[in-house]
């Protein structure tokens, strides 16, 4: 059977190094043993390395790497940057075949001028972006087209932000002012067709179907991130428009809004400056829409509905920090208490709801108090100064709930 190393290679590589009179069936065994390494380097090893390279040809490289991952000396001195001139020659009854090199003449080498010595390693830095704005130097891409953004997108942007423009962010004449340029939003294909069917949903009267489809997309869709300061922008102005004269689009952009806060996944609270206006506007304005039915009742109604739901979820000073409890609220609980006192009306629900949830937020003051230093007060002085500083309501609530003298200490020193 016909081998890829016949034991006669095999023989001539033996004294090649120095072994003599290697025996026909060593060398024969020795031939399959070499055939099966080199199958396991080449095909199992370096073909590793080519495909994980993306490449459809093995190279030296391969090769070297597979010897390395066997633990083996790699092949040092063969590359394979061009592709190779072998040459065949016969000896006796075998075909030999030998790389043909190159022949120079050594006195033109020894005329031609000394190659350019290599740089020095170096390196350099530069910018990115500075606070969101990309420097125009080679290093950096090119900026993206326009045209990646959507265009009345593009235009409301830059309609609401061009009050000044300036190309290298600095005002001339008032180097005291400085402006930073806009940085464009790129959205993808997908959220700038979901952006225009929504909008073009939410203006439409006539498919009633395809609108509550949109509400669940807008209340249950988790990867509206990106287009959530755009949708507040879409609701304000749409608000603005048609407050006087259509209260079909005022309910739209009510139930829109609704459905954007029940979104879990969406971070409402920096957009609320902007969206409490518009929607306060359709609570509290004299006139909306020009039907003289009762329709703009229920208008009001879901706004009301709306604006409580934000009150309750975004719009609480104990969630505002201690710094809010401390300059504003503690300030004012006396007045507060003596408002409550004078209106005997102790048992409403909210109010003892209102007076709950004040009590349980004070604790929070207790992280402005050094926990090393001792309250020298005795009992009565410390409720009498509290009674002092936040009214006989509050006074109570606090002693008899929280009783942490460091707490009152906080309390008292606001």
């Amino acid at each position: 059977m016909d081998r890829l190393f016949p034991k006669d290679t095999i023989k001539s590589t033996a004294e090649s190094v120095g072994i003599a009179n290697l025996k026909d069936n060593v060398a024969a065994t020795l031939a399959l043993d070499v055939e099966y390494r080199i199958h396991e380097i080449i095909q199992v090893e370096a073909n590793k390395f080519m495909r994980h390279s993306k490449r459809t040809k093995l190279t030296g490289e391969d090769i070297n790497n597979a010897l390395h991952v066997r633990n083996v000396d790699p092949l040092y001195g063969f590359t394979l940057n061009e592709e190779p001139k072998f040459q065949r020659v016969t000896a006796g009854q075998h075909d030999l075949f030998y790389l043909d090199d190159d022949e120079y003449e050594f006195e033109s080498l020894i005329d031609s001028p000394m190659p350019k010595l290599p740089s020095e390693v170096t390196f350099t830095a530069h910018w990115l972006a500075v606070e969101g704005v990309q420097p125009a130097i080679p290093h950096n891409p090119s900026p993206l087209s326009t045209e990646d953004i959507v265009p009345e997108i593009r235009n409301r942007r830059a309609s609401t932000n061009a009050i000044i423009q300036v190309p290298n962010g600095v005002v001339s004449g008032t180097p005291e002012i400085e402006v930073k340029p806009l940085v464009q939003h790129v959205l993808s294909k997908e959220l700038q067709v979901f952006y225009e069917k929504v909008t073009t949903t939410m203006q439409s009267e006539d498919d009633s179907m395809m609108r509550v489809s949109v509400l669940q997309s807008l209340e249950r869709d988790t990867g509206l991130a990106q287009l959530l300061p755009y949708f507040i922008q879409f609701i304000c102005e749409k608000i603005g428009q048609h407050i006087k004269k259509n209260l079909t689009i005022i309910e739209s952009m009510l139930k829109m809004t609704d459905s954007l806060i029940n979104n879990t996944s969406l971070y409402l609270e920096p957009h609320l400056h902007h969206l409490m206006p518009a929607i306060l506007t359709c609570v509290v304005r004299k006139k909306i829409g020009v039907d003289p039915d009762n329709h703009h009742w229920e208008i009001r109604e879901l706004a009301a509905h709306i604006l409580a739901k934000i009150c309750d979820r975004y719009v609480a000073m104990g969630a505002l920090g201690r710094e809010v409890i401390r300059s504003i609220l503690v300030p004012n609980l006396k007045t507060y208490a003596e408002e409550v006192l004078s209106s005997k009306d102790l048992s409403d629900v909210k109010a003892v709801r209102c007076y709950n949830a004040i009590v349980d937020i004070l604790p929070k003051l207790k992280e402005t108090i050094d926990p090393t230093v001792n309250v020298q007060m005795h009992d009565e002085d410390l409720r009498q100064k509290l009674v002092d500083k936040i009214g006989e309501y509050f006074a109570e609530g606090v002693m008899s709930k929280i009783g942490d003298e460091q707490v009152i200490m906080a309390i008292i020193n606001c």
